[in-house]
């Protein structure tokens, strides 16, 4: 779990970097380093917090030869080792990123590079190094006053609340390739990332976390896509299934596949489909599972909406099952021609 409470900004540098298809060059003064005040202090780090307080998923530098050869990582290595090359690297990290600006969504903006201390992570207190690209500006009103009269202006700044491109590197297991967070709000689903698979090279670091997510997601496509038709199971079936997956790792401390398997069907062939879409998901998507881990709280927390047990009725009426399948009848009417479900309870609230 991060601390950023006693977090505190050593050194930043600011470049500016455009967008290399329009040929807008880079901007980087002959001194990159800036004074940071009391109050600018305090809404840096905010910004960062605001950035990755709600991060839980870690990545590693990579590269397909071996890691040493990852741009990003190398100038990450330079300037945890000596700090005072933070001025040149950020140079040569800002002629990274224009490198990597071919796309039209990547404006022209500036380009931080940040040196920061006492960041909490489990029981360590480590230095890391903070990265954003700014890629969009806001319109901020300015009021003065002039004599006796106000006068209202426009300007253009940055808004620190949400970054759409920004990652801390912790000064962790540097042989492994760190730890990274990051934040990508640029990146449109089923493309690449230009800021996470071009600029910085980073894969997700295979922890628990990785393991709980990965398991919820694929049992949650199992269930939904592949047990329908497979096991011809109706809907309530379907909803009873995604509540037994739920409440497993919700009320587990770890997994293990074939403990799993057997909560969810008690038909062993059952049981033996769903370990084999589990190698299909794994290879297919390049995603290495191990069968048994330990259960990450927070990636339970963030990834449980997945398993939504609800029966969606026409427009009319959602059902929203939490259990006891055994109470849900489904039948069909011949007199009014429509399908129905039937529900017992014990009392109405």
């Amino acid at each position: 779990m991060l601390d950023f409470s006693q977090a505190t900004v050593l050194k930043l540098s600011i470049t500016w970097t455009g967008n290399k298809e329009l040929n807008e060059g880079v901007v980087i003064p002959s001194t990159t380093l800036v004074t940071v005040n009391d109050y600018v202090h305090e809404v840096l780090i905010h910004t960062f917090i605001k950035s990755f307080e709600k991060s839980e998923a870690f990545f590693s530098f990579t590269h397909g030869e071996d890691v040493s050869h990852n741009e990003v990582y190398q100038s990450c290595l330079q300037i945890f080792e000596n700090p005072e090359t933070l001025s040149e690297q950020a140079k040569v990290l800002t002629d990274r990123m224009y490198s990597c600006s071919l796309h039209s969504r990547i404006k022209g903006g500036e380009f931080f590079v940040a040196l920061l201390n006492e960041i909490g992570l489990d029981d360590s207190k480590l230095p890391a190094i903070g990265i954003f690209k700014v890629v969009q500006k806001e319109p901020f009103l300015r009021v003065e006053k002039h004599s006796d009269a106000y006068i209202l202006g426009v300007m253009d700044g940055i808004q620190t609340s949400k970054l759409a491109m920004a990652a801390l590197i912790l000064g962790a297991d540097e042989a492994e390739g760190y730890r990274v967070l990051s934040v990508d709000n640029l990146k449109k689903k089923d493309e690449p990332s230009i800021w996470q698979d071009q600029f910085l090279q980073i894969t997700p670091l295979q922890d628990d976390y990785f393991h709980t997510r990965h398991f919820m997601e694929l049992t949650n496509d199992f269930i939904n896509h592949k047990a329908p038709a497979k096991f011809q199971l109706d809907t309530p079936a379907k909803v009873d299934l995604l509540n037994k997956s739920s409440y497993y790792f919700k009320e587990n401390d770890s997994f293990e596949i074939n403990d799993f398997a057997a909560t969810l069907f008690e038909d062993p062939e059952q049981q033996e489909v769903y370990k084999a879409y589990k190698t299909e998901y794994s290879e297919y998507g390049g995603i290495p599972l191990e069968d048994q881990f330990d259960i990450n709280r927070q990636a339970v927390r963030k990834t449980n909406r997945v398993f939504k047990s609800v029966i969606k009725l026409d427009t009319n009426f959602s059902l929203y099952v939490h259990g006891r399948r055994d109470l849900i009848e489904r039948g069909f009417d011949e007199e009014k021609g429509k399908p129905y479900y039937k529900l017992y309870y014990d009392r109405e609230e």
